[in-house]
């Protein structure tokens, strides 16, 4: 009997959802302002990268591997979405300059459905540092993040491949994004991400994944007040 496959519809679905919470989130955050507004005092607008300000951030996007890199590389396409708390460890310097910003740390839990390739799921956690850039007055924030984590994954199971081994792998990653503010507590955000899997040579089978990919989401500040 042929093996049961999950067809690129979950993938399409996965960043509708995300599109979906993003245009949600623009909304609300219209309706914020726009009642705001009435009542505004002369006090200025705390800052959500104050250092022990919270944030909470959900993206959903895709992956594809990067063929041939490493040689023989095989297709390995998965829908991703991934949550995550967030810590500011630092606040703005006061100094302008182009490098001004702070420091966040972040907690992620990720869920990935594979459409292409072979095995059916991956999830892990990871921890990641991120710099955000800020300048006065910015309402796009770049930013900047890499950490590493472990993931579980059923796609060691196909013996017939030799990229994944065993059922815990390594996931180190490396994204770029962008928070686009649309009040002190709201943003709407896009990221780009390269993602690697392997287990370190703990398994005779570790040729690797490497996988580039897209994400968008939305991103909530506590203690912004």
């Amino acid at each position: 009997m042929p093996k049961f496959r999950i067809p690129c519809l979950p993938w399409r679905i996965t960043l509708f959802v995300g599109y979906c919470l993003s245009m949600c989130a623009a909304a609300y955050a219209h309706a914020e302002t726009q009642s705001g507004s009435e009542g505004r005092s002369d006090h200025p607008p705390a800052n959500p990268f104050d250092r022990g300000n919270l944030s909470f951030q959900l993206v959903s996007g895709a992956l594809f591997s990067l063929r041939n890199l490493p040689e023989d590389s095989p297709d390995f396409n998965y829908a991703q979405t991934n949550l995550r708390l967030g810590y500011m460890l630092t606040s703005p310097s006061p100094q302008n300059g182009f490098l001004r910003g702070n420091w966040e740390g972040l907690m992620e839990i990720s869920n990935s459905i594979i459409f292409e390739g072979f095995g059916n799921y991956l999830g892990g956690i990871t921890v990641l540092f991120r710099y955000n850039f800020l300048q006065p007055d910015w309402q796009v924030i770049p930013y900047i993040q890499g950490g590493a984590g472990i993931v579980y994954s059923d796609a060691y199971k196909d013996e017939f491949q030799q990229a994944i081994g065993q059922a815990i792998e390594f996931t180190p990653q490396f994204s770029v994004g962008l928070h686009c503010m649309m009040t002190p507590k709201w943003a709407v955000d896009f990221e780009g991400m390269l993602h690697h899997i392997s287990n370190a040579g703990m398994s005779q089978r570790n040729r690797s994944i490497n996988a580039l990919g897209g994400f968008v989401g939305v991103t909530y500040f506590w203690g912004s007040d």
